[in-house]
């Protein structure tokens, strides 16, 4: 059951947070912390002039640092590079700032393990010393690759492309390579043109392509052992973090993500604040404010929502489905929980769960939701929606105010 509750007095804290939307950007970044590289030794150097690192060309040992020169520069394509689980090899600037010019990509990760980009402040300049005015893509079977503290100020398609896609190479298959181990936190991605601001993970189910003269069904690899943490993502065009393909252990928490969906290449769906595909992911203390679409897009098994705060989505705060929901005949999946949520003034429900035939009850608890009191077509309050009674559901302590919106109290003044 909810409880609902008419105010006309929002709670100050949440009021003032809203009223402050206009400058949220800029207190956030500047609250930010920046963490230090443990090694700020340069093993190696990098010129402006080279745009090329390949490890079976240089004599790199794990641990090493390649450090790249300040100024200007153009892409940079990183392939053959493998450190170790107890030293990976690091990538960041030296002293000053290295900003990549705008182009189609700024740096390309192929074939490297336990690798790690990073890159520190330069005081009075910079709070990140790797500017990209490009996408940052990691793919060609790379894997165990550490990103952190960067600044992706514009990109054309994506600001983050991780995935390797299925070829006619039997290496790319779901059956021979599943990516593990991506660590992503501390960066700040902004002003994406047409896609999205993390783009994680294949989003397709299988492709048919001719190799060897037959048309051959690939399947894309799965991805497991990613934490998604402490990043901002401000004005992107399409999803602001879209994680695919997810076999399990996959984290997405305290993110800060404000306004998605700006210019969606596809406007019907490429506009959430995170979208997730996959099972066994906990998407937890997170900050979607204006979503264009839903603030989250869930589809798959075990997935946990906890304590997140989801303000003004231009639809549903969260909408979940799993696999059962698009063939019936499956059954018996892992159920969700959503537990400690605030959802205010969503465009239409706080959740639309449409996942069902699960082993157990979904757990639907102390989340609290705020509108302006709206009813849907049947004469219900727009808090919870279900698909129907296959949507096993256990709903407790879930809490519900009728205010009017910051938003609309600025306008009627």
């Amino acid at each position: 059951m909810t409880n609902t509750k008419k105010t006309t007095n929002t709670a100050v804290l949440l009021i003032n947070i809203l009223i402050a939307a206009p400058s949220f950007a800029t207190v956030i970044t500047q609250k930010n912390k920046i963490d230090k590289t443990s090694n700020l030794q340069c093993d190696h150097y990098i010129s402006s002039q080279q745009h090329l690192i390949d490890g079976n060309n240089m004599s790199l040992n794990p641990g090493d640092t390649l450090c790249l020169e300040s100024g200007m520069r153009g892409p940079l394509r990183v392939k053959n590079v493998h450190g170790s689980a107890s030293a990976p090899i690091i990538i960041r600037n030296q002293n000053g700032v290295v900003t990549f010019t705008p182009y189609e990509y700024s740096i390309a990760i192929e074939n490297s393990q336990w690798l790690r980009l990073t890159s520190n402040a330069v005081e009075g300049e910079s709070e990140y010393g790797l500017r990209l005015g490009g996408t940052l893509g990691v793919g060609g079977l790379s894997e165990h690759v550490e990103i952190d503290h960067l600044e992706i100020y514009r990109a054309r398609f994506a600001g983050m492309l991780i995935k390797t896609d299925p070829t006619c190479d039997t290496r790319t298959w779901a059956e021979n390579f599943t990516m593990t181990g991506l660590r992503i936190h501390n960066n700040y991605i902004h002003d994406t043109e047409s896609g999205e601001g993390m783009y994680i993970g294949y989003t397709g189910k299988s492709r048919t392509l001719m190799c060897d003269n037959a048309l051959t069904t690939v399947y894309p690899h799965k991805i497991q052992d990613v934490h998604i943490f402490d990043n901002k993502l401000e004005n992107i065009a399409a999803d602001g973090i879209q994680l695919n393909s997810v076999e399990s252990n996959a984290y997405i928490t305290n993110n800060t993500i404000y306004r998605t969906g700006v210019s969606p290449f596809d406007p019907h769906w490429q506009n959430t604040g995170i979208q997730v595909g996959g099972d066994n992911v906990e998407v937890r203390s997170n900050l979607i404010y204006r979503s264009g679409g839903n603030g989250m897009m869930i589809d798959g098994d075990g997935i946990k929502v906890l304590n997140n705060h989801i303000m003004y989505a231009g639809e549903n705060g969260i909408f979940a489905r799993n696999a059962a929901q698009q063939d019936n005949s499956i059954s018996n999946g892992l159920a969700h929980a959503y537990k400690g949520n605030l959802i205010v003034h969503p465009g239409s429900y706080a959740l639309k769960l449409y996942a069902i035939n699960t082993q157990s009850a979904h757990l639907i608890i102390e989340n609290s939701i705020e509108n302006d009191g709206a009813l849907d077509s049947a004469g219900r309050p727009k808090t919870f929606s279900y698909l129907n009674d296959a949507v096993l559901r256990h709903e407790l302590n879930n809490h519900h105010y009728v205010t009017q919106s910051a938003y609309q109290r600025a306008h009627t003044k």
